[in-house]
């Protein structure tokens, strides 16, 4: 059984098709895909080359797949999947099934391997998503960076920026966060920072990476930094809690996959989500993903053929994606 998954978003879109075993049969990249900033035009012509790069590896295969699963960001309020799934209907073996779902389900299943259970991302943005044993789907979070987001790089990084001009005002503590992001900005004082900020780049793409320096100040003792920690994580865990009062009975065990930029790298974040679930839910089990994304998104496939990874699916998988990236 061949199945191809889509892992799409703002950035790049990356398509593989692979098999129950974990063997990697076509791979390819190309350019960003969300279907809400881009016309009709050139989101037809990124599927479209994405589609003819992995059929040229492979034509005899290609025309096996039996599911495409296409997770993209984007999709799902929009209203988009029916539009989506009718072009790719085109670009497809003709008894293909075709599954278009948001791009969070990639990375839950590249935790749970197709399993059910819940995922916080935590990148540049942030939502909480989650699937039930019986299919049921639920999100929390994640509405937009100017009000919510809670959790994620953008919101750690505001509120640092936050603490930062308080404690220059004489408002807030004193923070060793403003040595660091007078360095990286270049600037010699706090009030530069604004016209940073408020520059050509888009400021929550400025502010996002700022996340960083919080954890590495927090890691180092500062408690301006540890309580913009604390406070991210226990929004986070909100957010958890509500997404799974909806899907799953207290007394469930439930796999949550923590994934994104905020839990990778440092694992002071992970630790600290961990330490406030222990008494607000402990029925619950954190895991980091196993696989990319993509590998999530055709895992998708197979479970809604029905099929299941074979022993060393991951190993496996994750080897050969590692051989192909050194190309």
């Amino acid at each position: 059984m061949y199945v191809l998954g889509i892992d799409g978003g703002g950035t790049q879109t990356t398509g593989i098709v692979i098999d129950e075993s974990g063997r990697l049969h076509m791979y390819a990249r190309t350019g960003r895909s969300n279907p809400n900033t881009l016309s009709r035009q050139a989101f037809a012509r990124v599927m479209t080359d994405l589609m003819q790069m992995l059929s040229a590896q492979n034509p005899l295969i290609y025309g096996q797949v039996t599911c495409c699963f296409a997770g993209l960001a984007g999709v799902g309020e929009s209203g988009k999947e029916e539009e989506v799934a009718d072009l790719l209907s085109g670009l497809l073996p003709e008894n293909t099934s075709i599954i278009v779902r948001n791009d969070a389900f990639n990375a839950l299943y590249a935790g749970t391997l197709g399993a059910a259970g819940i995922v916080q991302i935590a990148g540049t943005g942030s939502i909480t998503f989650g699937v039930n044993q019986h299919g049921d789907t639920a999100r929390s979070g994640g509405w937009g960076y100017l009000f919510d987001d809670e959790g994620s790089g953008f919101y750690i990084g505001n509120e640092a920026l936050r603490h930062l001009f308080k404690a220059h005002d004489g408002r807030g503590q004193s923070t060793s966060l403003s040595h660091r992001l007078l360095h990286h900005f270049s600037v010699a004082s706090i009030p530069d920072i604004i016209h940073v900020i408020y520059g050509e780049e888009h400021p929550r793409s400025v502010i996002a990476p700022l996340s960083r320096y919080v954890v590495e100040e927090a890691l180092e003792g500062d408690i301006v930094a540890k309580n913009i920690i604390n406070a991210a994580c226990g929004k986070m865990l909100e957010s958890i809690e509500a997404c799974r009062r909806q899907l799953f009975a207290d007394k469930d065990v439930t796999t949550i996959i923590l994934s994104g930029g905020v839990f990778t790298g440092a694992d002071l974040c992970r630790q600290v989500v961990a330490e406030m679930a222990k008494i607000r839910l402990p029925t619950v089990t954190f895991q980091t993903p196993q696989v990319e994304p993509v590998v999530g998104a055709a895992l998708a496939g197979l479970a809604a053929v029905e099929g299941q990874p074979a022993n060393g699916f991951v190993a496996r998988i994750n080897s050969e994606l590692h051989r192909k990236a050194m190309l």
